[in-house]
């Protein structure tokens, strides 16, 4: 039963920070922010997994996936995790080494508590593609754009002078016999030459103005808004209950004592009173430890992520 137990603990990580086993204690992610080294490098956010003893109280996510997985009562659920609590602790009180499927371990240590190792080869969904990236510096970025728009810029201006140069070689290349070439022909030449350099001046600016503007209305292009509905809501859950009538009376004690904000969130099997929601998870984890440190009495608040569709 203990492989069970812990499989649904590892799987309910997986969309929880928090998954509490009932008189127990509560398994914990913990999560590292990415670190940007003075190298440049940038190295990924890291998760772990913490147990904390003092989490003791049912917050009802494990005795839910148990309920459904296995299409028990929520209360055949309980009762399966109470006797798999007592098996444990007895386990742990005699020496024995707890495995934790592949979350890590449990033990006895020096002080005669519970501790928790955790598997620092277990790998998050989260994690997955994250690895440590090199970021160029903006000033190594700026030079390397610099020297090679003056490449395009010479390399267009000496494309130009040849083809300049190769229309003036072309009308004043002598034809036939020189001594034929009367001064009239040369005055024509000389203005047809003088109308090429001008031409030439004047697609040049043009271009230049087109460039110009095409890369100003480029940048004033406004994004489109993404309307996409999020896949997943996060909510600060603080209480819940199975029965929405003894629900109904821990929300009113919560907005009249607590949070008058705080509203209530209808699940397949429990009432839940959360007092915030988010559609980003990195928002709602940053919201929750700051809640946990500012109100010690809600200490056991953890984070509820429900598929919208």
């Amino acid at each position: 039963m203990k492989t069970i137990i812990f499989d649904y603990l590892e799987f309910s990580l997986s969309e929880h920070n928090c998954v509490i086993i009932p008189d127990f204690g509560g398994f914990i992610i913990n999560i590292d922010p990415a670190i940007l080294c003075s190298n440049g490098v940038i190295n990924p956010p890291k998760q772990s997994i913490v147990f904390n003893p003092e989490l003791k109280h049912d917050d009802g996510i494990l005795t839910s996936y148990i309920s459904k997985d296995e299409n028990i009562s929520y209360n055949a659920a309980s009762k399966k995790i109470k006797d798999f609590v007592s098996v444990l602790r007895s386990d742990i009180k005699s020496g024995k080494s707890v495995q934790c499927s592949k979350l890590g371990e449990l033990k006895i240590n020096d002080e005669g508590n519970i501790s928790f190792i955790t598997n620092k080869l277990i790998y998050f969904p989260s994690q997955f593609g994250l690895y440590p990236t090199e970021m160029k510096r903006l000033s190594v970025i700026e030079n390397i754009a610099t020297r090679e728009k003056r490449n395009v810029s010479l390399k267009y201006t000496t494309s130009s002078i040849a083809a300049a140069v190769a229309a003036i070689l072309l009308f004043i290349a002598p034809s036939g016999n020189i001594k034929d070439v009367n001064l009239g022909n040369t005055t024509q030449k000389a203005d047809f030459i003088s109308s090429i350099t001008t031409s030439l001046t004047a697609i040049n600016d043009n271009k230049d103005n087109v460039f110009s503007s095409a890369f100003t209305s480029a940048n004033e292009t406004v994004p489109e808004k993404n309307t996409t509905i999020p896949t997943r809501t996060y909510y600060i859950i603080i209480g819940g209950e199975e029965t929405k009538n003894r629900a109904d009376i821990l929300l009113e004690k919560i907005q009249k004592n607590s949070f008058p904000k705080a509203q209530m969130l209808t699940t397949s099997d429990r009432y839940r009173i959360y007092i915030s929601s988010f559609d980003d998870k990195t928002q709602a984890e940053a919201f929750l430890e700051t809640f946990r440190k500012e109100n010690p009495a809600f200490e056991t608040a953890w984070l509820y992520s429900k598929r919208n569709y």
